[in-house]
């Protein structure tokens, strides 16, 4: 016969025992079920734990995507303003372009100079590899466009400011002014009787009648390369106005200026006077370019 564990119960409060047989069945089932009570609570409480953490991070992520979402909008607001103000400085430079007489960046020139997305760049927004959406992509897609306007935009402006810069510093050495202000013009330029000599000849300037002693200024920027007696010019200035400009000035009562000094327009050179062969005080007045004589009214400008 088998012996089965026995279970002998002594209460204090009463004077009677109770006995209790414990079957190897019962037992088993008792462990059993509570090997799997303990392995389904602790499953449950893992679970748990796990939705809580995976909850709380999803939750974050969404407050990131939003926050992300609003930075991109003003992102793209910020580029769409600079593209308007790029547009500005288009128009600004088509306006110098025509002001310079340079043609104008075509809009088909601009395009091309533009571009578009490059094609990595624009593959891994569009697979999700950034997790980017429609922002990313339209806020790309401006940048990169930016990026070659301005790029484009910069090359003119260096092309226009050099241009500017040339033409600035030409126009200083243009001789624009007329060297004796307020004087008239007794002879001009061109076959002539000379007043003194009774023969037809090519006169190479203007003559400007003023009273002697009527200050002579230069017409332009220069260096002076001969001042001193010059047979019939009588007291006479030759200026160098580079870029193939030089004028000559006869006839001078006073010289104020020496070989190799440098002259601003407007500067004082002389004084109107009647030396060597002269009839009345006046100015003789040549424009030379590039080694040949040339009309001086043709270049006079407004004072």
């Amino acid at each position: 016969m088998t012996k089965e564990p026995l279970l002998i119960v002594v209460s204090p409060h009463k004077s009677k025992i109770r006995k209790f047989h414990i079957s190897v069945l019962n037992v088993s089932l008792f462990i059993l079920f509570s090997v799997i009570f303990f392995v389904l609570f602790v499953k449950f409480t893992i679970n748990s734990i796990i939705d809580f953490s995976q909850n709380s991070e999803i939750s974050q992520l969404k407050q990131e995507n939003l926050l992300l979402h609003s930075q991109l909008q003003q992102f793209q607001k910020k580029l769409t303003a600079l593209r308007s103000r790029l547009s500005e400085l288009e128009k600004i430079d088509d306006q110098l372009r025509t002001m310079l007489n340079l043609p104008i960046i075509t809009e088909d020139v601009r395009k091309v100079g533009v571009g578009g997305m490059e094609e990595d760049v624009n593959t891994n927004i569009a697979s999700g590899n950034l997790r980017a959406n429609r922002y990313v992509l339209e806020n790309a897609s401006l940048l990169e466009k930016l990026e070659r306007e301005i790029k484009l935009e910069r090359q003119s402006y260096e092309k226009l400011l050099t241009v500017v810069e040339r033409r600035e510093d030409s126009l200083r050495y243009l001789p624009v002014l007329r060297p004796v202000p307020n004087s008239r013009i007794t002879d001009g330029f061109g076959n002539r009787l000379h007043p003194i000599l009774k023969k037809i000849r090519f006169h190479k300037g203007v003559d400007l009648a003023a009273p002697a002693g009527t200050p002579i200024i230069a017409p332009a920027d220069g260096y002076v390369t001969y001042a001193g007696r010059n047979g019939g010019f009588g007291n006479f200035v030759q200026i160098n106005h580079k870029y193939g400009f030089e004028t000559y000035y006869g006839h001078l009562r006073k010289i104020y200026v020496r070989p190799g000094q440098f002259v601003k327009r407007g500067d004082k050179i002389g004084e109107v006077g009647s030396t060597g062969l002269s009839t009345n005080p006046h100015l003789h007045y040549e424009v030379h370019y590039k080694g040949k004589a040339v009309n001086p009214i043709s270049y006079f400008l407004p004072d």
